[in-house]
């Protein structure tokens, strides 16, 4: 199948054919092909949403040619440009940045989705970095083709698509993308990635690896909706209060353990490190002594069986007083 009849056939099943929608716009070839493929679906009411990161000298005028851009189509379009350049981990504050602009769109105009325009390769990319940071497995997928963030729903109808397909689409409609040249730089781990180590396994290997990534990715995502449905009774009897959250672990095997416990992270938008999540796990099943651990800000309490996620911490209760709270 072709990149534009997966996103119509994308979009057919996901749109509800009355809200509008909202393209995270780049101006770079995936993103540009995304738009294009969109426009080709006959009254789609899209929005265009473009984050001028301000590392470059030249990206003040780009976003101009976007919005100029956006003109000539008839494609309402939102841009903001990010005001303090971050001193470290520019990757993380860039994705802060432009989820906080997504978000407060979301919140004056009523969008069904956030449309994002990663494609196989960047699947692949995500899940050989979660393996090797030793990822839980369930977890290894990291890109879905329909999910949500800060109370957005996402879609990323171009999953199923390879690179190479893109630049192809782009290449037959003679349409330039954006090259941002900080695509290129070694100094992110994500280029590293996608320019010497996917490469360099390939190589080794001798057999191209982005598609069996992508699989592996895809079989992660059924092994999470499998222990979201297999542990949906034991989430069902959590208990909650005002200071937090907590779930039994008594009596299950470590792998659903230890899904529950991230689940009950994501709670708190947390994710845990392996280096506590283990922790928590062995402590909760073996009945430790009550112990306390820290991550994201947050206090887990590990005690009788049980771990909680404590919300309000005001209130020194131990894990006796909170289930009877």
């Amino acid at each position: 199948m072709d990149l534009l009849k997966r996103v119509k056939h994308f979009i057919e099943k996901q749109w509800d054919r009355k809200r509008p929608l909202l393209l995270g716009y780049s101006g770079g070839p995936d993103s540009k092909a995304l738009l294009y493929a969109l426009r080709e679906i006959e009254g789609l009411p899209l929005h265009l949403a473009h984050v001028d990161h301000g590392w470059r000298e030249e990206s003040a005028s780009e976003a101009l040619a976007l919005g100029e851009e956006a003109k000539r189509l008839g494609v309402p379009f939102h841009s903001v440009p990010l005001k303090k350049k971050p001193e470290k981990n520019w990757e993380e504050a860039g994705r802060e940045g432009r989820l906080k602009f997504f978000r407060s769109l979301f919140d004056q105009i009523p969008f069904q989705a956030l449309l994002l325009a990663h494609q196989a390769d960047d699947r692949a990319e995500t899940a050989l970095k979660r393996v090797l940071e030793g990822a839980h497995l369930a977890y290894i997928g990291g890109l879905a083709p329909v999910t949500e963030l800060e109370g957005m729903s996402v879609w990323r109808p171009l999953l199923g698509v390879r690179k190479r397909e893109v630049v192809e689409f782009l290449r037959e409609r003679e349409l330039p993308p954006l090259i941002d040249p900080s695509n290129e730089d070694v100094r992110f781990l994500r280029t590293r990635l996608r320019q010497e180590a996917i490469p360099l396994l390939t190589k080794t290997f001798g057999k191209e690896i982005v598609e069996n990534l992508s699989l592996l990715s895809e079989r992660a995502f059924e092994l999470q909706e499998y222990l979201d449905r297999k542990m949906e009774g034991v989430w069902g009897r959590r208990v909650q209060g005002p200071w937090g959250v907590a779930v039994q672990l008594e009596g299950l095997e470590k792998v659903e353990a230890r899904h529950l416990v991230q689940r009950l992270g994501r709670e708190g938008g947390i994710r845990l490190p392996r280096t506590l999540l283990e922790p928590i796990v062995e402590s909760a099943l073996e009945k430790a002594p009550q112990r306390r651990f820290r991550a994201g800000g947050r206090t887990f309490l590990v005690g009788r069986g049980w771990v909680a996620l404590i919300f309000d911490e005001r209130k020194k209760l131990n894990m006796k007083e909170l289930l009877e709270f």
